[in-house]
């Protein structure tokens, strides 16, 4: 008997420089996201998130703390997806075969949405950029290292 009811996903909200990196997807959904997948079996969330992040842009990723978490249908599957505040240390994106466009885009340029980021009204929402970033902020105000 299964007690399995959903899979587990973990995004990053990744950070350089005060902006945000979203990723194109190739396949339907064509929709913008952020950089992360599903955990393998087993899989702590940190490393399954700086694996998903570097297989998917090249990027190695600092993971710092939990933002939002989300549970919903995803491509006919129940996903609950834990989302975390992520930096990196370059800008130079490498995508990977699932994704076809990348921008970092500052939080005025999000809220612009001048290519529908936020298109399906699922998923992340510009609030939770908006709530990214002062957590981001106020660690940096106080010096917080996680």
């Amino acid at each position: 008997m299964s007690y399995f009811t959903h899979r587990v996903a973990v995004n990053a909200y990744l950070l350089y420089k005060n902006r945000f990196l979203l990723l194109r997807r190739l396949n339907e959904p064509q929709i913008w996201g952020r950089p992360g997948g599903r955990l393998r079996k087993n899989e702590n969330p940190v490393e399954g998130l700086v694996r998903e992040i570097f297989e998917e842009t090249g990027l190695h990723a600092h993971v710092k703390l939990p933002v939002t978490t989300w549970f919903g249908e995803f491509n006919g599957q129940q996903l609950f997806s834990v989302d975390y505040l992520c930096t990196c240390d370059s800008d130079k994106v490498i995508l990977s075969l699932e994704h076809d466009a990348w921008r970092w885009l500052a939080l005025d340029e999000l809220r612009e949405n001048k290519e529908n980021y936020f298109a399906t009204g699922k998923g992340f929402q510009l609030k939770d950029f908006e709530l990214a970033l002062s957590l981001e902020q106020a660690m940096e105000n106080r010096k917080i290292r996680l």
